[in-house]
Order: C-alpha cells, then sequence, then structure tokens
C-alpha cells in the first residue's frame, strides 16, 4: 500500500506544469524546476532502498490502474499547452518554456508510462502506450524497445545502447535514425512471417506514420503555425529525454560474444540500476531496470533492486542533467565502467 502511495508522484510534475502555464511568466519553469533541480538533490540527498519489494494482488492491481490515467492526464497537459500558445500572447521564450515544461511531462511521464504499458498482455493497454507514443511522434518506439532493443540490449547490434566513449548528442544522431530503421525492419519481417507483404494495411509503421502527420496537420488547421511549432517542440524535448535516458540505462555495458552473432543471455550486469527512491517513486520503478531486462514481462510494481548490478550513482534526473554534459559524464562514468569491465574480465577468468 506504501508503493500505492508513492506511486501517485508520477502526477505531481503534470500538476506543476499546469499551475505553470496557468500562472505564466517565470512560473512556466516550475515543473522543469522539480524535475532537475529538486529531484536532484533529493535522490542525492535521501539513500537508496535496496530493500526488497512485496506487493499483493490489490496493491497491484490498484497501481495497474494509475497508468490507465497517465493517457488523459499527459492528453490533457499538451492540450493545456496548445491552447495557451494558441491564445494567449506569449513571448518568444515563453514559447520555448511551455515546450520545455510541457515536453518534460509528454516525455518523462508519458512516454515512461508507455514504456510499462507497451509491455503489457493485453492490446489495449498496449494501444494506450501506442497512443501515449503519438504525442511525442515516436510511436515507432513500440516496435523497437520490446522486439529490438530486449534481444539486442548491450551488444553492437543495438542502436539504442550507449557505447563506452561516446557522448550523448553524438548518440542522439546516431540512435534515433537507427531506431526508426530498426522499427520498419522488425515490422517488415514480422509482415514476410505471415505471409503479408510490406506496403500492406496491416503494417503498423504505416499507421503510425498516418496518425503522427495527422496530428500535427490537425494542429496547425484549428490552431495555426505557433501551436504547431510549440506542438513539435514539446514532442523535441520528450524524444530527446527519452534517448537520453536510454544512454544512461546501459551505457558501456557489453554481454558477452558466445560465437558470431551470438551473445551471452541478459543478466542484471548489463544495466545500469537504480534504487533511488525520488526516481522509482515518480517513474513507475523505471530506475529498477536491469530486472526489467531480465524479466521483461514483470509488471513495475513487482521488479526488484539488483544490488549486484552496476549502479548508477544518482538518480534518473542526476544522471540526466550529467550526461547533457558530456566531458563531465565521461569523468564520472567512464571510471565505473571500466571497473566493471574488469571485474567480468576477472569473472571470466575465475
Amino acid at each position: 500500500m506504501l508503493l500505492l502511495l508513492h506511486a501517485w508522484f508520477t502526477f505531481l510534475p503534470p500538476i506543476l506544469a499546469v499551475l505553470g502555464l496557468t500562472w505564466g511568466g517565470p512560473w512556466i519553469f516550475l515543473a522543469p524546476a522539480w524535475s532537475l533541480g529538486v529531484a536532484v538533490l533529493l535522490d542525492l540527498v535521501v539513500p537508496p532502498d535496496l530493500r526488497p519489494r512485496r506487493v499483493g494482488p490489490v496493491t497491484q492491481g490498484l497501481l495497474g490502474l494509475l497508468t490507465w490515467l497517465v493517457l488523459p492526464v499527459v492528453g490533457f497537459v499538451v492540450g493545456y499547452g496548445l491552447w495557451i500558445v494558441a491564445t494567449v500572447p506569449l513571448a518568444w521564450w515563453e514559447v520555448w518554456a511551455t515546450a520545455l515544461a510541457v515536453g518534460m511531462v509528454s516525455g518523462g511521464i508519458g512516454i515512461n508510462t508507455a514504456h510499462e504499458l507497451v509491455h503489457r498482455r493485453h492490446a489495449w493497454e498496449r494501444g494506450l502506450g501506442v497512443a501515449l507514443l503519438s504525442l511525442t511522434l515516436y510511436a515507432h518506439f513500440r516496435i523497437e524497445h520490446v522486439h529490438g532493443h530486449h534481444r539486442r540490449v548491450a551488444t553492437p547490434d543495438d542502436p539504442a545502447t550507449a557505447r563506452l566513449g561516446e557522448g550523448v548528442y553524438a548518440f542522439y544522431a546516431r540512435t534515433i535514425p537507427a531506431q526508426w530503421r530498426s522499427a520498419w525492419t522488425l515490422e517488415a519481417e514480422r509482415l514476410a512471417r505471415r505471409g503479408h507483404g510490406t506496403w500492406s494495411w496491416r503494417n503498423r509503421m504505416l499507421w503510425y506514420a498516418a496518425v503522427q502527420l495527422g496530428l500535427p496537420a490537425l494542429v496547425l488547421a484549428f490552431l495555426g503555425p505557433l501551436a504547431l511549432l510549440f506542438f513539435l517542440l514539446q514532442a523535441l524535448v520528450a524524444v530527446q529525454l527519452l534517448e537520453t535516458v536510454n544512454y544512461v540505462e546501459h551505457y558501456g555495458l557489453e554481454r558477452r560474444p558466445t560465437r558470431p552473432g551470438a551473445y551471452e543471455p541478459v543478466r542484471p550486469r548489463h544495466s545500469w540500476d537504480s534504487a533511488h527512491r525520488l526516481t522509482n517513486w515518480t517513474l513507475f520503478n523505471l530506475g529498477l531496470h536491469a530486472d526489467h531486462h531480465t524479466h521483461a514481462g514483470k509488471a513495475f510494481a513487482e521488479l526488484q533492486p539488483e544490488p549486484q548490478s552496476p549502479q548508477m550513482p544518482t538518480g534518473y534526473s542526476g544522471m540526466v542533467l550529467l550526461a547533457l554534459v558530456p566531458p563531465l559524464w565521461h569523468r564520472v562514468m567512464d571510471p565505473r565502467v571500466r571497473a566493471w569491465q574488469q571485474g567480468m574480465a576477472l569473472s571470466a577468468a575465475g
């Protein structure tokens, strides 16, 4: 039941974003200040929680309901931002700040919840995840993440695994187009296995493209070019946030090859883990990423900390900020990766 109370922290950034947009001016930065300021400090001060989690079936069901609420909440925040930009005279910096505040909600809360939902068993829940991803024009993540990233994580074949020494901005340039290409290839292969052509109405990538072209077109038609600019900017912020998180979650970690083109099974040691409390309260246990990759079918409430996996020095908000300053990132993280590599080498030798 305590986890149920903690999970309500997920809805704090959307509330702060709406308040900031309503009050206007510098208040627009209220949600970013929480996520990239207060949350960073709290994760640094409050010790990580490495205790096993035990969640009863009733609490687990209620936690699942919370994930369904995210789509209307994030949809409202995006819609409210569109209405503000379209109807209220704003300075150029206020348009940018509004896109930042809304994009951090649609990316940090929306895409994160979509990540949880696209792993669910029921098709309608996966559909909720795709709807959330569509608000950021990134629906192909549903295909690439589930069928690509989880299979190829921590290998050179995975575009979403950052390599040792790779800066986050170089990672964006490599991973974003590569993930789209991977999603297209995976979908084409799925259709071929079922005896269908790639250019078929059954191709989910074509449906995603239609929705993601239609949404900006509707914004432009009904709310105008400034609203369209805002919508595209918030999507850009959201995608950058997602890919920064991808960057930090597996940076420099590698699975051992067992034969050409094959690798050892995914283990907790192939993901950076974070048991920092605020991170997991706000992000539906996203920080317990090692267990998620080891047991992808687990609901977020069932995920456990993995003390044997490499540990992030701080929570996700702090890691995102650190990644955005590559010299500082490499100074902090590269020695940790090399220590991990040495540990793996000793383990293999033993």
